[in-house]
């Protein structure tokens, strides 16, 4: 299971997760991802690589990003931490207007210190959520970070690609009865060669790339808030509490309500 989502308004997110899987995605937050176990492949923008345990991977923001992990006899273990630009403090303009030419870091390279930074902000985000410390150790780890990534200068290339126009009109719109005709429309082309883009550089089809980020968004919810499942069946975008629980089903392999209780219970 995937226990976050892009659009979170969360200052700070950390959480430990297993085998991940999630398809292209972008969000305005800094994501940091540190392998504890086992490997998994990162995709973020047109760059994919096979992280392994003690390696490390940033996405800057706004940048499309997936994850994939191959089924294996022993699981890959990620701690993720995804931080809202605040937390950046000097390294602010740096984060927002550069992206890494190489933003994977091997486990040889990777400072000790990036390491127990992450392990702190992980705690931190259970414990006092102390905005000084946690913005300490984000800075912590830019500083012993961007050393080894090579920033290179923003442009104006990747905001006209397809791919990333299809992933952020999703992204805002999921919420929405949004069909592969009106997007199509939206992006002013035929929802045939639509298809095929989803198919080709997706590795997916529009109805369960949609029914994904829908789904992912409903665990945030169930997990953070006391609404009724109708009610987040309704706001993560599905037309009824039936159609929310199928695709929930066959996805994650538990029906919301069975999940609610596992997540209330490993909390």
């Amino acid at each position: 299971m995937t226990p976050y989502y892009e659009k979170s308004d969360h200052e700070l997110r950390v959480f430990y997760t297993d085998n991940l899987n999630f398809p292209a995605h972008l969000h305005s937050h800094m994501e940091l991802l540190y392998v504890l176990g086992g490997s998994t492949e990162v995709t973020i923008f047109n760059k994919t690589k096979e992280i392994k345990e003690g390696d490390f991977a940033i996405v800057f923001p706004n940048t499309i990003h997936s994850y994939a992990t191959k089924p294996s006899e022993k699981p890959c273990r990620i701690l993720i931490a995804i931080c809202g630009l605040d937390l950046t403090g000097d390294f602010f303009k740096k984060v927002t207007s550069h992206h890494p030419i190489n933003p994977f870091i091997s486990s040889d390279k990777l400072h000790d210190n990036v390491i127990f930074a992450m392990l702190e902000l992980e705690k931190e985000r259970y414990g006092s959520r102390d905005p000084n410390t946690c913005r300490a150790l984000v800075q912590l780890i830019l500083a012993r970070i961007i050393p080894l990534i090579n920033l290179a200068k923003n442009n104006d290339i990747e905001n006209y690609d397809l791919t990333y126009l299809i992933v952020n009109y999703v992204s805002e719109h999921f919420q929405e009865a949004l069909t592969l005709t009106e997007l199509a429309n939206h992006l002013n082309v035929s929802k045939y060669y639509l298809s095929h883009v989803f198919s080709s550089k997706l590795n997916t089809s529009f109805n369960k790339y949609l029914n994904y980020i829908r789904l992912n968004y409903s665990l945030t919810l169930i997990q953070s808030t006391n609404y009724t499942l109708t009610r987040i069946s309704i706001d993560s975008g599905f037309e009824s509490q039936r159609t929310f629980n199928r695709a929930f089903k066959e996805i994650f392999h538990v029906s919301p309500s069975e999940y609610r209780v596992i997540a209330n219970v490993i909390e």
